[in-house]
């Protein structure tokens, strides 16, 4: 069996919020994903947020390291995101492979010296509740990094953000961006490499409702949203959207940005990490 610690970025309150619009919180929906897509893999929740949160193994015991999103703001430094960077570092020393979700891609960046900011973009100061036209990096071989493997050169995501990675540490690599924000990257130190994207490619149509609705208020006060009624239809939107399922004409108008018909509903990048870094051969501790 394969052990994977998921370490769950958010405080209680919001944990709280996101099982109440979600049915758990984030790290429940990796554990469910996880569970469901590998027979040989055993998963423990982790909420290093919380003053007396202790894994029960090394964090060298485990074969996977996975951080969720979250809905806190990394720059504010508060208690629990101090104890989360803290985490993040003893992680990178353990050596064990790591995956990053959103706020995951944000700690990892900020754990090893890189700048995490709210959204200078001046066309998107909340992505939401698509990454659009998000494009892959190639390198100088022509390559795509494995993280990817499967996913289109072009392609849109769920994202759920309003915080930007400004300045990634010493030894990374942009393997994704679109015209707005670094969306995916490759970030290591001296034992552990980690994976990590600015989008959510774990989330279904029903998980991002659950996050517009989770969310309605900040996102109305941030202008993503010119009404509460807005949110509300985008979420009943985003709740329909399913693969090979027809968008209803009344809610046509939220996939504008979108192409409907190439958007992948796998979690490609999860699928890939755990292949490759966790099962796989290159996973050679």
């Amino acid at each position: 069996m394969k052990r994977i610690l998921i370490a769950d970025g958010n405080i209680p309150a919001d944990r709280a919020v996101f099982t109440r619009f979600n049915g758990c919180a984030p790290s429940g929906m990796f554990d469910q994903l996880l569970r469901t897509g590998w027979s040989n893999i055993e998963t423990e929740i982790l909420y290093p947020t919380d003053a007396d949160a202790a894994a029960s193994l090394p964090l060298e015991a485990y074969d996977g390291i996975l951080i969720t999103g979250s809905n806190s703001n990394i720059y504010k430094r508060e208690p629990g995101t101090l104890r989360q960077i803290e985490f993040a570092r003893q992680a990178f020393r353990s050596g064990t492979p790591m995956f990053g979700v959103c706020w995951g891609l944000q700690l990892a960046t900020v754990a090893l010296g890189g700048d995490v900011e709210p959204s200078r973009s001046e066309n998107c100061r909340c992505e939401a509740p698509f990454g659009e036209a998000i494009t892959l990096v190639q390198d100088d071989t022509g390559c795509i990094h494995p993280m990817h493997k499967d996913r289109a050169k072009v392609f849109d995501a769920f994202a759920f953000h309003s915080d930007q990675v400004s300045r990634l540490p010493p030894n990374s690599t942009i393997t994704a961006s679109n015209r707005n924000f670094i969306q995916a990257a490759e970030i290591r130190s001296e034992k552990s490499v980690f994976w990590g994207v600015q989008y959510h490619p774990e989330l279904s149509g029903a998980g991002m409702a659950g996050f517009l609705r989770g969310s309605i208020n900040e996102l109305y006060q941030a202008g993503r949203y010119h009404s509460l009624e807005e949110i509300e239809a985008a979420a009943a939107a985003m709740e329909s959207f399913a693969h090979a399922v027809p968008i209803d004409e009344a809610h046509s108008r939220h996939f504008e940005k979108i192409d409907p018909a190439r958007f992948e509903f796998r979690p490609l990048e999860l699928i890939n990490w755990v292949e490759k870094l966790v099962i796989g051969a290159d996973n050679d501790r």
